[in-house]
């Protein structure tokens, strides 16, 4: 078991959505010191505000395409989670800025981490890389199915770390992300953005926009349970592995409006049905048993207690 306590960690993309809230658990875990890495484009100092007031949280502005940030903000870190990313729809528009910041970033990330001396890296991979999934559940023996250049470069960053491990001996867990959601989320995020989209037409008493059928499937996985999964790989001793980080529940889009609809007491919402977007993927339903078996970790919020959390946040973050 590697020990938190008392050690010096840094966290890439720290102010993000992910990032903030694996800041907010580590703080838990007594560490000497968490160095928050961002370049604010798009986290804020407001996602880790009560964070910083720990007084062993320290935010370093900085980026991971420039090698001299990340030597400088590494020194002295034991411990590092590599959140720092673009997002899916910037890597469509933008393939070549995608290649520059998922994987050389990524290169740049782990090369530090060896100058330094780092003990283990968890880093954010996604469930991108299988693609439109040819079984489910998906579990992390399903070949890469991926099409989109978002997908491209998660594939590649896992090679990153193999690489890395076998080279210089540093050990690393990747995490294949799910549908991550949960307060401080992205209202931009192409597979999440349906939930505030919800939340906002229904407050709004405007009709919800449904982008298909409605059949279309997500695997919910709050971001706190997700922060959780994160600790608990540094904690392990396991080492050159990728693991969902997923619920193992499947709730479609309609389902999704439903749950909303009851916690907002808005029975009379009619939805409005718009042509999806066909690069999306139309299911998403991951096999949680590997992250169970070999790392303890398992999904403990479930949609609706979740989909509260994301409430609470909204109407606070609305004032």
């Amino acid at each position: 078991m590697n020990e938190i306590k008392g050690k010096r960690i840094l966290v890439t993309g720290g102010a993000g959505f992910i990032g903030s809230h694996i800041v907010d658990h580590l703080i838990k875990e007594e560490p000497q010191e968490i160095v928050v890495f961002d370049n604010l484009i798009r986290g804020t100092k407001g996602n880790i505000e009560e964070a910083l007031k720990s007084g062993i949280v320290t935010l370093v502005e900085g980026d991971i395409t420039k090698p001299e940030d990340l030597e400088k903000a590494m020194k002295g870190i034991d411990y590092v989670f590599h959140e720092a990313a673009l997002w899916l729809l910037t890597c469509e528009e933008n393939p070549r800025e995608a290649i520059d910041v998922n994987i050389i970033g990524t290169y740049n990330v782990l090369e530090a981490c060896v100058k330094a001396g780092v003990k283990k890296i968890v880093s954010a991979s996604s469930s991108s890389v299988y693609g439109d999934g040819l079984y489910f559940p998906t579990d992390e023996k399903h070949p890469f199915n991926n099409y989109l250049f978002y997908g491209a470069t998660k594939v590649a960053d896992e090679q990153l770390h193999r690489a890395f491990w076998k080279k210089h001996g540093l050990d690393y867990i990747c995490f294949r992300y799910l549908n991550v959601y949960g307060p401080r989320q992205d209202y931009r995020s192409a597979y999440i953005s349906a939930i505030m989209n919800f939340i906002n037409k229904i407050a709004a008493k405007e009709a919800p926009i449904i982008k298909g059928d409605g059949s279309a499937t997500m695997d919910l996985i709050y971001v706190g349970d997700v922060a959780d999964a994160n600790i608990a790989a540094l904690k392990s001793d396991v080492s050159n592995e990728c693991f969902n980080a997923a619920s193992g529940k499947e709730t479609s889009v309609k389902e999704l409006l439903d749950t909303l609809v009851d916690l907002m007491d808005a029975q009379d919402v009619v939805p409005v049905y718009e042509p999806r977007d066909m690069k999306l993927v139309s299911r998403r339903y991951g096999c949680p048993k590997k992250a169970k078996e070999m790392i303890g970790f398992e999904a403990q919020v479930s949609p609706k207690e979740g989909l509260k959390k994301v409430l609470e946040w909204w109407k606070k973050d609305q004032k």
